[in-house]
């Protein structure tokens, strides 16, 4: 009972000082936790401190309500009906999310000269984002019935699945500990709870809400519910899918039912006071006197994670159809680093294959404690960095990228009542072809990497091919006159949008090819693809955009809309120049 009750002292003062310096509560749990933790010792004359809790065996069990019912929490406001409405959108943005950060970890422990195995941990490190950090954050803020947090919790869920099955891989292949987790195992579980959770869902809980509403004894209530989280998360601990898993589906389960309400005022309590221990807990795990020693490879690792996460993220999320704010708050939201890179960093100190342990576990946690502060604050001023970046950013490149963000939407974010898009059987097997195709070129060596070099590159053209001849017709249909395109353009738009894929899959595919051979040209190429899209950006805006002064006016008179007041004209009698002009004129 002691150690309880110096944690929630402790708690309280760490989240009163960080509300008094306009911070968020979970840097004040944090830094509380390590100041307890039993890696502090401090030696000052003849006196010494050395933490205040050193068992935290008890402190760690306690903390996992903490997380549980937090996401217990976030599945109330969600739902199963929300989780299939975003699912195409969650589940391509983790995907690159993880895989994007997988690189640059990989690329980081390549450049620092680090073994192979090494590099693999560093990389799991660097690429997990932890939803604990981001969900507190949006409790704080209000937020968790805004649009794009149905959005932003989709990928998470996503996320966790994809990390759980990294999990099984390392744990099964790499550190001998004797458990039977495969990747095999870790599927046929994860389909099972899911049929489990959705014949709850549609099933069982529509027949018997009715007995819990009639339940008029708190206590009862309570014991209920909190029982129900806890099976729940040990039901999906028993699959080998991470508990707080279990506790986001039963929370959907009774999200939208009449005794919602009830058990958030009643529950939340519980929650508040077993996440301050969560974050405290977490605290403890992180040594700071191992920070000087790593403390150059945590500033760059925390500058590339912002730049994949903060910055990449938020140009695909916007690609894919969400506006600047929407994009720029779920890509602050995913920066955040936790529990699950503290886990890899000791998985990694226990592998028989690793000689970088001892330097892995502090790496993870003050890359860790960094990322929990920044993203609190980046959260909070997602919307003005994306109204500045907006303000600043050219012309041309803002127009030619919301022609990608109307057309790519119309693809992949969910319709509303008739949809432009339901679907292309040749255009999925065209991309599973690629997949196929870059997972064979990133595993093999020799001539079989030239082989699956030369497919990736066919599949890359496959996939440009089908995507024009499913995009022709929808462009037809987009109302692209707000942007003032240039009406006749349909075709240039969709030749446009395919090329800018196309070129990303070859570019990606040219990265898994090099990288292996010599991997200092993946930094070449890269920054060519970044001057080729650049560039294919210009082109296009002076192609089809009516403001661009090298834009061809059209035969046909412009709409009458009250944006738009221009007189019908010939082309050549437009006052502007056209293409063949350009040069004359430089």
């Amino acid at each position: 009972m002691l150690e309880v009750g110096v944690i929630m002292l402790v708690a309280f003062t760490g989240a009163a000082l960080a509300g008094r310096l306009k911070q968020s509560v979970i840097l004040g749990y944090i830094a509380a936790g390590i100041i307890i933790g039993p890696f502090m010792h401090i030696e000052i004359g003849g006196l010494s401190y050395h933490g205040l809790i050193h068992d935290t065996s008890l402190i760690n069990a306690i903390s996992q309500l903490g997380i549980i019912l937090l996401m217990f929490f976030v599945g109330l406001k969600f739902s199963i009906t929300k989780l299939r409405k975003v699912r195409r959108p969650a589940i391509i943005l983790s995907i690159f999310n993880i895989c994007i950060n997988l690189f640059t970890g990989v690329l980081l422990g390549t450049a620092l000269g680090w073994p192979f195995m090494d590099t693999l941990f560093l990389a799991l490190i660097v690429s997990m984002s932890s939803a604990g950090v981001a969900l507190k954050s949006l409790l704080e803020m209000d937020r968790l019935r805004n649009a794009e947090t149905d959005f932003l919790l989709g990928v998470m869920v996503a996320q966790d699945f994809i990390s759980s099955i990294f999990l099984a891989l390392v744990g099964g292949l790499v550190v001998k500990s004797g458990g039977n987790a495969t990747v095999t195992s870790f599927i046929m579980g994860a389909v099972i709870f899911i049929c489990f959770f959705v014949v709850l869902a549609f099933v069982v809980i529509p027949r018997t809400i009715s007995y819990l509403v009639k339940m008029k004894n708190d206590e009862m209530f309570v014991l209920f519910a909190l029982g129900l989280v806890c099976l729940s998360a040990a039901l999906a601990e028993f699959f080998s899918i991470p508990g707080m898993i279990g506790a986001f589906f039963i929370g959907m389960t009774f999200a939208e039912t009449r005794i919602t309400d009830r058990m958030e005022e009643k529950i939340a309590p519980f929650r508040d006071a077993f996440v301050a221990v969560f974050f405290m807990a977490f605290g403890m795990m992180i040594d700071p006197t191992l920070f000087p020693a790593v403390i150059g490879i945590v500033a760059l690792a925390v500058v590339l994670v912002i730049i994949d996460d903060v910055f990449l993220t938020a140009v695909v999320s916007f690609f894919m159809g969400y506006t600047p704010r929407q994009s720029l708050f779920v890509s602050t939201s995913m920066c955040a680093r936790g529990d699950e890179s503290i886990l890899y960093a000791s998985i990694a100190r226990q592998a028989v294959s690793t000689t970088k342990g001892a330097e892995i576990y502090p790496l993870a946690g003050a890359f860790t404690f960094v990322l929990s502060a920044v993203c609190p604050f980046l959260m909070r001023r997602g919307y003005r960095l994306a109204d500045a970046l907006a303000r600043k950013m050219p012309h041309f490149i803002k127009y030619s990228a919301g022609v990608i963000s109307r057309t790519l939407g119309k693809i992949i974010l969910p319709g509303d009542g008739f949809r432009l898009y339901k679907g292309s059987r040749s255009l999925l097997g065209a991309e599973l072809f690629y997949l196929a195709s870059m997972i064979a070129l990133i595993l093999t060596t020799e001539q079989a990497h030239y082989f699956t070099f030369g497919l990736t590159i066919v599949a890359s053209l496959i996939v440009w091919v089908i995507l024009q001849n499913v995009l022709s017709p929808i462009v037809r249909q987009i109302n692209y006159y707000n942007l003032c395109t240039v009406p006749g353009s349909h075709m240039l738009i969709s030749r446009y949008v395919a090329s800018l894929v196309m070129a990303t899959l070859m570019t990606a595919a040219c990265v898994a090819f090099t990288f292996s051979l010599y991997w200092p040209t993946v930094m070449v190429i890269l920054v060519a693809y970044l001057m080729w899209f650049v560039l294919l950006m210009k082109v296009f805006y002076d192609q089809t955009c009516a403001d661009s002064r090298y834009a061809k006016h059209p035969l046909m008179p412009y709409p009458s809309y009250s944006y738009m007041h221009r007189p019908s004209m010939e082309v050549n009698d437009s006052p502007r120049y056209n293409h063949r002009k350009r040069w004359k004129e430089f």
